[in-house]
Formats: C-alpha cells, sequence, structure tokens
C-alpha cells in the first residue's frame, strides 16, 4: 500500500512539473522558458512511459542447477527475464524479494542500459545458513534518468534449497579409544551383565561400591571387585538439547559429525529431539537412514521450552536398558546433574558431550560427580569445531 502511495505522489509530481514549466513557458514567454519545457519533455515523457510500461507481463524466471547444500556453501542462481514489449531501460534492478536469514544485498543487482528484450544476469550467494530456504518472488524496479519514477513489480519464481549442517570427519572408535583431532573419548558403551561374575581383579578408582567381593578381599588382604560378563551394546542413541543457546550450529554440526561417523562404522544409531515438536529416530543404520537424520538437522531450531533435564527423563523410560545413551549440550546445570545421576544408579548409564569453551569451578565439580556415578563427561570446544570447518572448507 506504501508503494502504490508512493508511485501515485511520484507520478503526480511528474504531471505537475510539466503542468509548471509549461505555465512557465506560456506566460514567461522567451527562449529560456520554452528552452526550459522542451528540454525536459523528451526526459518526462521516458519518465511517463516507465509509468505505463505493463511490467506485470514480465516474464521472469530464476535457474538454480543446485537444490542441496551444506552450511557455508555458495549458491549461484542465473535470473531470465523477458520483456513484452521492448524498451530502452536506463536502469534495471532485480533481487529477491525475501527470503529469511540469507544476505539479501546480494541478490540485489542493478544493471544500466538494457536494451534487449531478453537478458539474464547471475548472482551468488556466499556462507549459506542451515535450514531450508524458500525463494518465493523477484522484484524488479525500473526508473528513469533523474529518478522521477520508480516503479516496482513481483513475479512469483518459487524455488526451495536445503542447507544441510556442515560436518566434521571424525574417527568412531570403540570403548576408551578417542576420536582422531582429540575432540571426544568414544559413546560406545558397554553393558555389564551384574547377574553372572565372572572372576575377581583388584579395586580401581571408579568401581561401585557393590562391586567389592569381600570374600576374596579378606584372603588377600586387599580390597578386590567382582569381574562381571561384559557385552557390546548394539544400539546407540543421541539426544539433541534444542535449548536456546548462542552455541547452537556448534551442537548441531558436532551431533552430525557423530551420527554419521558412528553409522559409517555400522553402529546402530538414532536420535532423540525435542522441542517445539517431538522427533524420534530408532536405533538404524545405512545410509538413507543417515538421509534421514541430516535433513532433520538441517532444518531443527534451538525451540525447546522444556529443561532438557526434563525430556532426558521422559524420553529414556520409552528405551530398553541395553540401549547406550550420549546427550549433546552446552549447559551443565544441577537438574541436569541429578537426573543423570538417578539414572546412573538405575543402571542407565551414558556419556554427556559438554559444547563449551570456558567451565566454571561449579561445572568442573559436576563434571567430577557425574564421573563418579559412571557418567562420561566429554568437553569439545567450539572454537575447535569452528577452526576444524575453517579448514575443511580452504582445502
Amino acid at each position: 500500500m506504501r508503494k502504490r502511495t508512493r508511485f501515485i505522489r511520484q507520478v503526480f509530481g511528474l504531471f505537475s512539473l510539466f503542468v509548471i514549466l509549461f505555465s512557465y513557458a506560456m506566460f514567461q514567454g522567451g527562449f529560456v522558458s520554452w528552452f526550459l519545457f522542451y528540454s525536459f519533455l523528451p526526459f518526462g515523457l521516458y519518465s511517463l512511459a516507465i509509468a505505463v510500461y505493463p511490467f506485470h507481463r514480465v516474464i521472469v524466471r530464476r535457474v538454480i542447477h543446485q537444490r542441496q547444500f551444506h552450511a557455508g556453501d555458495s549458491l549461484t542462481a542465473t535470473v531470465e527475464v523477458r520483456f513484452p514489449i521492448w524498451f530502452p531501460f536506463v536502469a534495471l534492478t532485480m533481487e529477491e524479494a525475501d527470503v529469511p536469514l540469507l544476505k539479501m544485498e546480494q541478490t540485489k543487482v542493478t544493471i544500466p542500459f538494457i536494451w534487449k528484450r531478453t537478458f539474464s544476469y547471475t548472482y551468488e550467494l556466499r556462507e549459506l545458513p542451515r535450514g531450508e530456504h524458500v525463494f518465493s518472488a523477484l522484484r524488479l524496479t525500473a526508473t528513469d534518468f533523474f529518478g522521477l519514477i520508480e516503479k516496482n513489480s513481483s513475479h512469483f519464481a518459487e524455488e526451495t534449497i536445503l542447507v544441510y549442517p556442515r560436518y566434521i570427519d571424525i574417527m568412531y572408535r570403540k570403548a576408551g579409544q578417542q576420536f582422531d583431532q582429540g575432540m571426544a573419548a568414544s559413546l560406545l558403551q558397554i553393558h555389564r551383565d551384574m547377574t553372572m561374575a565372572v572372576g575377581v581383579r583388584e579395586y580401581a578408582p571408579g568401581d561401585r561400591f557393590s562391586w567389592v567381593h569381600w570374600k576374596a578381599s579378606a584372603r588377600k588382604q586387599r580390597l578386590m571387585t567382582k569381574e562381571f560378563e561384559e557385552r557390546q551394546r548394539d544400539d546407540l542413541i543421541v539426544v539433541l538439547d534444542r535449548t536456546p543457546t548462542s552455541l547452537f550450529e556448534e551442537i548441531v554440526t558436532f551431533v552430525a559429525s557423530f551420527l554419521r561417523a558412528a553409522i559409517k562404522q555400522g553402529v546402530q544409531t538414532g536420535l532423540v529431539s525435542v522441542g517445539s515438536d517431538r522427533t524420534i529416530f530408532p536405533a538404524r543404520n545405512g545410509e538413507e537412514h543417515l538421509q534421514r537424520l541430516f535433513y532433520h538437522l538441517a532444518k531443527v531450531a534451538c525451540d525447546s521450552h522444556e529443561p532438557f533435564a526434563r525430556v532426558i527423563s521422559n524420553e529414556r523410560a520409552n528405551w530398553r536398558a541395553s540401549v547406550a545413551f550420549c546427550y549433546v549440550t552446552s549447559y551443565l546445570q544441577k537438574e541436569l546433574v541429578f537426573t543423570l545421576g538417578e539414572m546412573s544408579a538405575r543402571r542407565h548409564e551414558g556419556t554427556v558431550f559438554l559444547i563449551k569453551d570456558d567451565l566454571t569451578k561449579e561445572e568442573r565439580n559436576w563434571m567430577e560427580a557425574l564421573r563418579h556415578k559412571g557418567i562420561h563427561v566429554v568437553v569439545v570446544s567450539p572454537r575447535n569445531i569452528m577452526t576444524t570447518l575453517h579448514k575443511g572448507r580452504d582445502e
């Protein structure tokens, strides 16, 4: 409505100039007054022609050769324009109407002196952000020599692109080992069968008090611990913290990297993602499953209004005890520590990935408390994630 009002004012101003110059020439007379009127006449008529030009009949087509990207990639698009009537435009500006989250100034192109009915131009969008982006329309703006008339028209041309999260090539290894790049310890948990002790060994820090073999300890005169039969858990479930945080992109990058590494190693892997929506991926394997996970991570947002501890408590009951869990978050709070401690007491152990740079003294104390309860806590630096991403892009 504002644009239409502005356009009407411009047309009114143009006609006012015509009337003023003509009136001046008629009443004043002489060479100078008529020279001013006739000098303005071609420019005024040109402006009037732009005002009445049928821009609604212009055919605009956008060509994007690729539909899927990863965050940080560049997009190249070609816009083709065909005019219904030939007209010598002095300047024409083309831009995307509105695509949230994208740097729209990169799509704006001003093309001077168009003398053809058909032309095309190419623009590039750099540093694409993660998400699903819909290009709905292109805006065309024509102007005259002096900017007296500026006419806008929007042309529907819908295109959708999907930008997946970036990922880091890390190596998923068995328990007790490390990922390469020194980023994180392995998450593949060991499930102990507490019903069958197969031997005894010396007590080691971290062993539970209930595992102590008192008779053997009395004979050996030192603490001895029961050794149980161990079997590797088959399934791995990653729980994503969608609580609003400035580190959410780093969290998504790490989750994408870890899921990819685990599935590439043949581990049955699933995902729990609870925010404004609840999305559960059962533990599966294969490239198709990985694509579904990445599609979700491309669109996921940090929009959870429920504490992460409550999400864990609600969701953990839906899985069997043999499933290994890991929790990816950027906050380590009292409620979360208490919830994980309760689960550890019920033999629901897991691994916490804390995406954070600088830990407070309180957070370090909570980390130690979790480790004493058999819960692994791995701190991953967001700076390391971003540094690795930039190195990978430069290579």
